[in-house]
């Protein structure tokens, strides 16, 4: 019997919960502590590997895959924010290393080694040589392992909804260009007609897609962004913090498309920059779109872990209010938040202005109102891309990918 299932047998007990840290693994906890200044002084490393992997189609698999593990622990630190475990003193490292699904997020996500430390544990127990050798190859590539599936299966998730969009945008692109050139003026409605149609299903694709990608991170399982009945409730639910993520995503966009739209004008801007040849001019885009990445790099994971917290949020206030059951948790999910007694803690009375606010979304008016703040927002967010494209066009990439939403590859070269 797994740990989850002996943790659900004995659910029923009043006031038990899981053990926060077992006792073998408490003299990890020192060391670790001792190194935190270390982690710290690998932020700024890991943010710099992070955007020479967004200069790299395949490097961009791995970076999402990292920023999925990122979003995951924003999670779990969410949810023991919102524990009384935190109250009784309960450090946020000593609850990740009491679990084994938790224990790799007691720091940041790394891209290629596995987590805390050297296994000197596994390599003890080890027989004989090979049985070593798996270990320590095991350990110097685990997180490289983690990192390219949950990217590969968060990329495709993600572009089973919003690339039919892109799509249609890419054709209405094309076809609206053939029509000026060969003069059809029968067909001049086609392409808007089709981009518009694209804006709709964006749209629609983006009301839920933000909670969906959330949960394939706390779940790590690619089953769980189709479970559309379950996001679905918790959009509804989380209308307020959904909205306030759209206004994001249409704020944050301005800044990256502006800079995927600036080269266009750098000529203008320097002219001796028209000197250059093509060898240099590339060299100079590629210097200029990685170190532009020190910024859209972090809105991104910001944006990712925003969506984090709203969605642990709407789990915790799911279960007390009945929304979801305990049986549609991912066993991962379960076992934190058993051992966090956050399954069926009574919802706190809260005396705030923003509760009649609430309120307000929770009636159907405020619904309707909500989706079409929501839908306005993302209108915006697809408009930004559409008048991005028109100043300076982009082929295929422009349309088909963007980085807040889907793959993190911020490399615009031209086609020589």
């Amino acid at each position: 019997m797994s740990d989850v299932e002996n943790l659900r047998a004995v659910k029923g007990q009043e006031g038990q919960a899981a053990p926060v840290m077992r006792a073998d693994e408490s003299r990890v906890l020192a060391p670790l502590s001792c190194c935190r200044w270390k982690r710290r002084a690998w932020f700024p490393i890991k943010m710099v590997i992070g955007m020479a992997l967004s200069q790299v189609l395949l490097g961009s698999v791995l970076l999402l895959g990292w920023i999925y593990r990122l979003m995951q622990r924003s999670v779990l630190k969410r949810w023991w924010q919102l524990s009384s475990e935190r109250e009784r003193g309960v450090s946020f490292m000593e609850f990740a290393l009491g679990g084994t699904h938790t224990k790799q997020h007691v720091a940041w996500p790394n891209f290629v080694l596995g987590q805390n430390g050297y296994p000197r544990g596994e390599l003890a127990r080890s027989s004989n040589i090979l049985a070593r050798i798996s270990v320590i190859v095991g350990h110097l590539t685990r997180s490289f392992r983690l990192n390219w599936r949950l990217g590969f299966q968060g990329i495709l998730t993600t572009w089973s909804l919003t690339l039919p969009a892109c799509l249609l945008w890419l054709f209405a692109w094309y076809d609206g260009w053939n029509n000026s050139f060969n003069k059809g003026y029968e067909q001049a409605v086609v392409g808007p007609l089709v981009f518009i149609l694209g804006m709709v299903l964006f749209v629609a694709a983006m009301l839920y897609v933000p909670m969906a990608q959330a949960r394939f991170a706390s779940t790590s399982s690619w089953r769980s962004f189709f479970q559309f009945r379950l996001v679905w409730r918790l959009v509804r639910q989380e209308w307020l913090g959904c909205l306030f993520l759209a206004g994001l995503y249409a704020l944050m966009a301005f800044p990256v498309n502006v800079i995927k739209t600036m080269p266009e004008f750098f000529p203008q801007m320097k002219p001796e920059l028209e000197l250059l040849s093509a060898e240099d001019a590339v060299y100079f885009l590629k210097v200029y779109f990685f170190w532009t990445m020190a910024l859209v790099l972090p809105l991104l994971v910001l944006l990712r872990m925003i969506a984090a917290r709203i969605y642990a949020s709407g789990i915790v206030r799911a279960l007390r209010r009945g929304v979801i059951t305990e049986e549609e948790l991912a066993e991962n999910e379960w076992e934190s938040l058993h051992r966090l007694s956050l399954l069926k803690s009574p919802e706190p009375v809260r005396h705030h202005i923003i509760v009649k606010m609430i309120a307000w979304i929770a009636t159907r008016a405020g619904r309707i109102t909500s989706a079409l703040v929501i839908g306005a927002f993302w209108f915006l967010f697809v408009f930004q891309i559409l008048v991005g494209e028109f100043m300076n066009f982009h082929p295929f990439v422009g349309w088909l990918n963007q980085p807040l939403v889907q793959l993190p590859w911020f490399r615009y070269l031209p086609w020589i």
